[in-house]
């Protein structure tokens, strides 16, 4: 290892992700977690031995475990989010793992972590059971929802019998994840699951195991070339003569899909209106060999994250790491690193209202899957646009996207609002006919802008001051 490591992580890699100011990390990710033992990762990494990962099928150095996994996000000032193995796990286990990080050294599990090292208790407030436990036909440890809701409960019990002022996320999966991964198929005839059936995961969770969580995990992918088709039940290559905002949206429709299910569950379940669970979307991408740049595609599910987020309280990428770009012993930022560090570091947190008169374009494709009821995005296609207030409300910043391949206009008024006149416009945009490798821009607002024009594949954010 390099004298000049940083805790043992590359400490070019932790100024580029520290730049993001993430606010949550998510550990052990995916279906690895199904068959992890995590007191296999703990104590001196220098005298741990490689573990078998038989999810995988891959041997696994094991250099990154409970300890070194909280120390990168002190590193980065980002809360920690452990899930634990309800695979092949148990909750005895998962309750030792709570005791191991959060207990007090008079427990008999902090007081191994304090013989670690580490005598203070980490507090870690975000811990998830299981990850995809609804993929019967792949997780490691799936059963059926009938034993899964239990087991979830005595997990959930187990470990609040630890520590009560945990928040326990659980692993849910609503008709569209059953519907686009076919595992629907796998609890039930129908490819469309009904509500609370036993092939609606989230529904199964909501009904039966209440009480024993407090946010429930949902994961999304979108790829490249293919989306899936309800109409043929099967994942089909992309028209490549669909509009490009079609492709650039599917990301964001998945977003708001899961809100269109939430208000349905909320419908039809009265208990969750009056006591919400919030959504964690805890892995989501735009995955694959793609035709045109992410990043833009990236922004605009944001957009409906920000839109939702009163609903959608955490998100978390998969995976931090393809954030960077590494060029020999130089690591930077790559296109959607610089989205997410341009949004956490320079937009709002107070969401505002934002109206228009160009709706974006009603659905050709039926409800399910990667359809919502609603195509995602604000009245001002074809580009999308979100505001909010600085927490300090010193400044509106409002989003303005182009996702398209050309140059597009946009009259802005601004109300209910008392400005300035001034401010800062930045800009992720391309250099030239280089759309993969945007850089961010950075101008002054010397007036209110009334008429914006945005360039091909550009974020246009404009912190506009207020008068105090």
């Amino acid at each position: 290892m390099p004298t000049n490591n940083l805790y043992g992580f590359k400490p070019a890699a932790v100024a580029a992700l520290k730049q993001i100011k993430a606010g949550v990390y998510r550990f052990p990710g995916g279906n690895f977690v199904s068959a992890h033992e995590w007191r296999d990762a703990i104590g001196d990494p220098d005298k741990r031995p490689p573990t078998w990962d038989p999810v995988w099928r891959a041997m696994q150095p094991n250099d990154i475990g409970t300890h070194e996994f909280i120390t990168l996000c002190r590193l980065l000032e980002a809360e920690p989010y452990i899930t634990v193995n309800a695979g092949l796990g148990d909750a005895w286990s998962a309750a030792q793992y709570v005791e191991y990080v959060n207990g007090s050294t008079n427990t008999p599990m902090g007081a191994l972590r304090a013989a670690h090292g580490h005598p203070e208790p980490y507090q870690v407030k975000f811990w998830g059971i299981g990850n995809e436990m609804w993929g019967f036909t792949y997780q490691f440890g799936a059963t059926r929802p009938e034993s899964y809701v239990f087991k979830h409960n005595q997990f959930a019990k187990a470990m609040r019998k630890v520590d009560q002022t945990i928040i326990i996320l659980a692993s849910g999966a609503m008709p569209d994840t059953m519907i686009g991964s076919r595992e629907s198929l796998s609890f039930g005839t129908n490819l469309v699951p009904e509500y609370f059936s036993r092939a609606d995961w989230t529904g199964m969770l909501i009904s039966n195991c209440f009480d024993y969580f407090d946010m429930i995990s949902e994961h999304f992918y979108n790829y490249c070339q293919s989306h899936f088709d309800l109409s043929q039940g099967k994942q089909v290559p992309n028209d490549p003569n669909e509009p490009i905002t079609d492709w650039m949206r599917r990301p964001a429709n998945h977003v708001r899909i899961k809100y269109e299910h939430y208000k349905d569950y909320e419908r039809l379940y009265p208990r969750l209106a009056q006591h919400p669970k919030p959504i964690a979307i805890s892995e989501w991408a735009y995955a694959g060999n793609c035709r045109y740049p992410t990043y833009p595609a990236i922004a605009w599910a944001l957009h409906e994250m920000i839109r939702h987020s009163g609903l959608i309280k955490l998100a978390t990428y998969t995976f931090g790491t393809s954030l960077l770009k590494f060029e020999g012993t130089n690591v930077t930022l790559n296109a959607n690193g610089l989205v997410f560090m341009l949004y956490s570091r320079y937009f709002g947190s107070i969401p505002v209202e934002v109206s228009g008169n160009s709706p974006q374009p009603k659905p050709t494709l039926p409800f399910g899957a990667e359809q919502p009821a609603v195509n995602a995005g604000s009245d001002t296609f074809p580009l999308d646009v979100c505001a909010a207030w600085t927490s300090n409300k010193q400044a509106l910043v409002v989003a303005v996207l182009n996702p398209t391949d050309v140059e597009q206009t946009l009259k802005m008024e601004i109300t209910g609002a008392k400005l300035l006149g001034s401010g800062i416009l930045r800009r992720l945009m391309p250099v030239g006919s280089d759309f993969r490798n945007p850089i961010i821009v950075e101008s002054e607002i010397t007036a209110l802008p009334t008429e914006v024009t945005t360039p091909p594949f550009s974020i246009s954010l404009y912190e506009l001051y207020a008068r105090q």
